[in-house]
């Protein structure tokens, strides 16, 4: 195989080059919020060395995709755990939140995430989101390969208000960019990581209709004979206080994966 330069190749490369697009455009997205703030230490802990706490602040979105291009139009869900971080690099700064762990229910949005964007995405299982007027709420599982569910958290918002018409364009100025820091890093088999780099990870979204009420969340624990992936994640994650919820959030609209847009940032001086 005569490999080009500069041109992308995912595994399996002996096949050609990688078809993923620059941009995945979702015909409809839909993402929900629930905002908490908890102690510095405990926010600190999700954030890798590139990065510094900006606020303890969490936010866990969990979204909906669909129409995507390269699922030939198909859909997937997606939870992911924000936490307020900055990186202070050697030529910009950048306020944003860093993504620690996000689980999907389809492997391709996974492989590609974890590959390539520097997105630590792994395997999760959504049911049907129960929705009534005013109410909504999730559940996220991990399925072990041995028809043994694990619930691994519960997500719930109550007294849901739709947003009049100039809060919903100030939300919409706000999310036509939106930049999430990531971190790549692919384990070697001897030695340093074969990859250990931040990224900068950029969306755009436009909503159409959004909502806002009290969001909360319980975090469960299963152990490692249930939950083999997600149970260390979920020790850390149900150990941090909730010292405040803020308003939590119900959105709907489209989106944009701008992957092209997708970047290494350099180490900031003094790390390595």
């Amino acid at each position: 195989m005569a490999e080009k330069p500069y041109v992308r190749y995912d595994a399996p490369a002996v096949f050609g080059p990688s078809l993923m697009p620059e941009t995945s455009p979702a015909s409809y997205a839909e993402t929900s919020a629930i905002v908490f703030e908890t102690t510095e230490d405990a926010a600190r802990k999700l954030l890798p060395r590139f990065y510094e706490l900006e606020r303890p602040v969490i936010t866990i979105y969990r979204l909906t995709y669909r129409g995507m291009n390269y699922l030939a139009g198909g859909e997937y869900r997606e939870l992911v755990v924000n936490v307020d971080a900055s990186y202070n690099g050697p030529n910009e700064t950048l306020k944003a939140a860093f993504g620690a762990v996000l689980w999907v229910d389809q492997v391709q949005a996974l492989v590609s995430g974890r590959e390539l964007l520097g997105s630590p995405k792994v395997h999760g299982r959504f049911p049907t989101e129960e929705i009534s007027p005013g109410r909504r709420a999730f559940e996220l599982y991990e399925s072990d390969g041995r028809d043994i569910d694990a619930r691994l958290m519960r997500g719930e918002w109550t007294d849901l208000k739709e947003m009049d018409a100039a809060s919903l364009a100030k939300l919409n100025e706000r999310v036509k960019h939106v930049d999430t820091l990531g971190w790549k890093i692919i384990p070697s088999m001897d030695g340093p990581h074969d990859a250990d780099y931040p990224t900068v990870i950029v969306m755009s979204w436009k909503f159409d209709q959004a909502w806002y009420g009290k969001g909360r969340i319980t975090f469960d624990t299963p152990d490692p004979q249930h939950a083999p992936v997600s149970s260390r994640i979920m020790r850390v994650l149900a150990d941090m206080p909730i010292k405040e919820y803020r308003s939590g959030l119900v959105a709907r609209g489209t989106a944009v994966v701008e992957r092209a847009s997708t970047r290494r940032l350099p180490i900031p001086a003094g790390m390595v």
